[in-house]
């Protein structure tokens, strides 16, 4: 009799825990948390952030000499046109820092994410910044994968949240990551003050009059279609500039991410 008792009186404790371990784990293979999966998009990620970081980067400070020789030049237009793709890649390189930096701190904590039902207060920025990029860094695909992970452990409501412009800075999203994955144009003080200092670093004579009429200019095109088309046209082959330089940074890349081959294998 007393035999039965106990029985009936421990009987739930381990029907609970089995319960928890079959939503842990089997319901893990079916679209749930996989911490595993997580951990490799996340190491991917890494890798490949690093290697985007050394390829833009040449792209980048190419791009800068570029329009430091038109400002030499005194091609002020020429160089107005091209600054604002120097500027969006230069943006790209300071989200790559901040991501790089939220990978590897999610990476250390995996384990305390997977044994907490909630997210812990101290890496709420590090996810929701993570899943805020996944749809505007098409560069980083395994951000989708982390993103679908911390979906299924704290429910796609909150990863909607985290996403929306108007609500990811509430989520806890970083507000220099949200400032640098904008699709907002820079401001022509924006883009004057990266042409001063362009010239500054190089060295070259800058004609700030001349670019601010410029810019002006540029601004009030709208009202004139023939200068909307050649402001596209310009525009688009600054664009183009980014994108060849980019691609003559390849490789110069080809050595780093053999190495980062080599460390991944030592890892």
């Amino acid at each position: 009799k007393t035999g039965l008792t106990l029985v009936a009186h421990f009987s739930p404790a381990p029907l609970q825990v089995a319960t928890e371990g079959r939503t842990m784990g089997f319901f893990g293979l079916f679209g749930g948390f996989n911490p595993s999966k997580c951990k490799t998009a996340l190491r991917l990620c890494i890798g490949r952030i690093k290697l985007l970081k050394n390829k833009k980067g040449l792209a980048a400070r190419a791009l800068r000499k570029e329009i430091a020789d038109l400002l030499g030049a005194d091609k002020t237009e020429s160089a107005r046109v091209r600054i604002e793709g120097v500027m969006r890649e230069e943006a790209n390189l300071e989200a790559f820092d901040i991501l790089d930096l939220f990978c590897e701190l999610l990476v250390v904590r995996l384990r305390l994410i997977e044994q907490e039902k909630d997210l812990p207060d101290d890496l709420k920025e590090a996810v929701a910044t993570c899943i805020y990029a996944a749809k505007r860094m098409g560069e980083l695909p395994e951000l989708g994968q982390i993103k679908s992970q911390f979906a299924a452990k704290y429910g796609r409501e909150y990863a909607q949240a985290c996403e929306a412009d108007g609500t990811a800075a509430a989520c806890g999203v970083n507000r220099t990551a949200i400032q640098k994955l904008s699709v907002a144009p820079p401001t022509n003080e924006e883009k004057l003050a990266k042409l001063r200092a362009i010239a500054e670093e190089h060295r070259v004579p800058f004609d700030e009059e001349e670019a601010t009429k410029s810019l002006a200019q540029a601004t009030k095109s709208p009202n004139n279609r023939g200068n909307v088309s050649g402001e596209s046209a310009e525009s688009v082959a600054g664009y183009a500039d980014v994108q060849q330089a980019a691609a003559a940074a390849a490789q110069a890349a080809g050595q780093a991410q053999q190495a980062a081959a080599a460390a991944a294998a030592l890892a």
